[in-house]
């Protein structure tokens, strides 16, 4: 009877009446708690406590700390109660009731004197005063507070005790004997109930008799059904009978864990009266009857459950290994952020598994790459908001440190009511998708800029044609005026002059030369100087640089070679040279100054473009390598993209940006 309650065995109201009896012989006033602290019965509180103390927020106080010190020490108490004298001045006393050996109740009295004590009214006249109570009332019920003496309470508390008790115990007999009557009775028409379920079920029921030999001790009628066999031939019949597959070495370690309270699930093979094996799922436990050990329990067929689960299977390993090729994945998620569930492509896919995943919508997020992680939180808000399906592309950082490209769709599943249950969608690994669009938009780009060379190239070859006669005959005509009409030589300042004049006229031919070698595509790898590469393109460059009044420092350690396609290199010096320009004239800059530094960090060639234009916000800065990208007005946003590709995809190096003290700095590593 562990859940035996104290007014289970003793009626309230009799609690009752013995109170007031009690309080009437005594003038001890008292209440009885059961055991989560409900007052049960209760009489004689006193108009001190009931009116003032327990009525004011700050003496209240003081009287649950009294509970609180009486509850905390009732369990060990030698005189067999607690007493205890509150802070408002009055004594409680608590004592705890036992019924075989367990705390049922709690008698509490209080609210009194003790006789040895003599009582100061100005504690109580000052008390009144203190908490605003009404000192003629409060004195008044003052009065009516009963002063005990010591020994009154001490009888009192052992004579009501050894009452309770005595009743309690009495109580507790006759609701025992009464449980038990009530129990045999649901026994008997529960044995009767359970002999007709038995022999009416649908389920085979058996019972085995491990004193001979495992022999069937019963069957019901649905067993005698499933067999084919009735019920006298098959209670001659032992387990290899039926069942030919089934180890009977296993039989005696059965029965010990049956005997021990486990029960025994398998499943095996049943032969029927056609001779035919099927297969069926046995449930066995331990019984005894009339002093006999017995193994019963039930089966059932499960052929159809075996059939079914092989489809399964063969579905669940079809949409496996669908998934796997088709790299996609799916699972489900709750409103809240919490993963539900997810097929074994999605923890391939993630490069985690199941039990190393936190399983949240942050533990997602922090996988997600920083840049994209904001368009992933847009999508699933939206989701919820809009309760239409979306679809995000994000990348996504394996456990491993890989990264793949997601696609990532989701929708919500709605309820009867219309309103949304849960999430479900697909993740799909299209990385080689996007790595292949884009190779073939780089490709695209190199070919369009291969194309723009080429076009250029044959314009400047055309113009070299052109030029080329024309400044010829300028040389001859500027010669033919050095010679004085009487074969004698020039003045000093005219021979200078000539001098000049065939200087600009042998830089403007070679200037055609390296415009139209600038401009070549045909060129393959090998090996260039690259100093001699940035002084090339820094002399085509000058001049521009020198109308605009932009200073240009070249710093170069000798005989840096590098291996590569040397004119797609000078490609790339030029537009970080353009970039620079373009930047310190939009900044107007007081003086504009671009730094060219060409040295070497170990077996790595370095080149580094710096300008002095105040750099650009960090957010541009990660941009300015992406295709498109551009802050120009009129810029296409692919020269930085084509040039990330030639530095890295063509020549295997490496170029990234950065901003300095007072500018922006590209470096080139080679």
């Amino acid at each position: 009877m562990t859940d035996l309650a104290f007014s289970q065995i003793m009626s309230v109201s009799q609690l009752q009446q013995l109170l007031e009896t009690q309080f009437r012989l005594t003038g001890v006033p008292g209440a009885i708690l059961d055991g989560d602290e409900r007052v049960l019965a209760s009489v004689g509180w006193q108009e001190i406590c009931a009116r003032f103390h327990r009525c004011h927020p700050q003496t209240v106080v003081r009287c649950r700390e009294s509970d609180t010190y009486i509850k905390a020490h009732l369990d060990n108490c030698p005189a067999g109660y607690v007493d205890y004298r509150c802070q408002n001045g009055l004594w409680d006393v608590a004592m705890p009731i036992y019924i075989e050996g367990r705390h049922l109740a709690t008698f509490f009295t209080g609210q009194f004197f003790y006789d040895d004590e003599p009582l100061d009214r100005e504690f109580f006249r000052t008390q009144a005063a203190r908490f605003g109570f009404d000192e003629k009332e409060y004195l008044a019920a003052l009065d009516q507070v009963p002063i005990l003496s010591r020994s009154h309470i001490r009888d009192v508390m052992t004579y009501l005790r050894s009452l309770v008790e005595m009743i309690a115990e009495m109580g507790l007999k006759n609701l025992r004997l009464d449980r038990e009557v009530r129990q045999r009775r649901k026994s008997e028409e529960e044995a009767s109930l359970f002999r007709y379920l038995v022999e009416n079920t649908r389920n085979p029921i058996y019972v085995l008799d491990p004193t001979d030999g495992y022999r069937m001790f019963y069957v019901n009628a649905a067993a005698c059904a499933h067999f084919g066999w009735d019920q006298k031939t098959i209670l001659q019949m032992r387990v290899p009978d039926w069942d030919p597959e089934f180890d009977m070495a296993r039989l005696s370690n059965l029965h010990q864990q049956l005997k021990q309270g486990d029960q025994a699930r398998f499943e095996t093979l049943h032969r029927v009266a056609s001779g035919a094996l099927i297969p069926v799922e046995v449930m066995a436990s331990y019984l005894e009857y009339e002093g006999r050990p017995l193994i019963a329990g039930n089966f059932h067929d499960i052929s159809e459950r075996k059939a079914m689960a092989a489809e399964l299977r063969e579905r669940e390993h079809n949409l496996v290994e669908a998934q796997r090729i088709a790299r996609i994945g799916n699972w489900t998620w709750d409103l809240s952020g919490r993963l539900q569930s997810a097929s074994v492509e999605c923890w391939r896919l993630l490069g985690i598994p199941a039990r190393d995943f936190a399983g949240s919508e942050e533990a997602l997020l922090g996988m997600v790459r920083d840049e994209d992680r904001e368009r992933l939180q847009t999508a699933l808000v939206d989701l919820l908001r809009d309760r239409q399906p979306c679809a995000v592309e994000y990348r996504l950082r394996q456990a491993g440190g890989n990264e793949l490209v997601i696609h990532d769709q989701r929708e919500l599943v709605f309820g009867e009511d219309g309103q949304p249950r849960y999430m479900v969608g697909t993740i799909q690994d299209i990385t080689e998708q996007v790595q292949l669009t884009e190779e073939l938009r780089e490709k695209d780009l190199l070919l369009l800029q291969q194309s723009r060379m080429a076009a250029m190239g044959e314009m400047i070859s055309y113009i070299a044609h052109q030029w080329r006669q024309p400044l010829n005959l300028l040389n001859l005509l500027v010669n033919n005026l050095a010679l004085s009409e009487d074969g004698g030589q020039l003045d000093e300042q005219r021979q200078q002059m000539v001098v000049q004049i065939d200087d600009l006229l042998l830089h403007m031919a070679s200037t055609i030369d390296d415009f139209r070698d600038f401009f070549r595509t045909d060129q393959g790898q090998m090996p260039f100087d690259l100093q001699q590469s940035v002084r090339k393109i820094l002399d085509l460059v000058a001049t521009d640089l020198d109308i605009h009044g932009i200073d240009t420092v070249f710093d170069a350690e000798e005989e840096l070679y590098v291996t590569g396609y040397g004119n797609e290199f000078s490609h790339v010096l030029l537009n970080l040279l353009n970039n620079a320009k373009e930047a310190l004239l939009h900044k107007d800059v007081a003086a504009p100054r671009i730094h060219i530094h060409l040295y070497r960090d170990g077996e790595k060639k370095i080149v580094t473009v710096r300008d002095n234009a105040g750099g650009v916000s960090d957010s541009i800065r990660e941009q300015l390598f992406e295709s498109y990208f551009t802050t120009k007005e009129t810029g296409t946003g692919i020269g930085l993209y084509i040039s990330k590709i030639i530095i890295e995809k063509r020549m295997q190096g490496s170029i990234l940006a950065r901003n300095t003290n007072d500018g922006l700095e590209f470096r080139i590593e080679l």
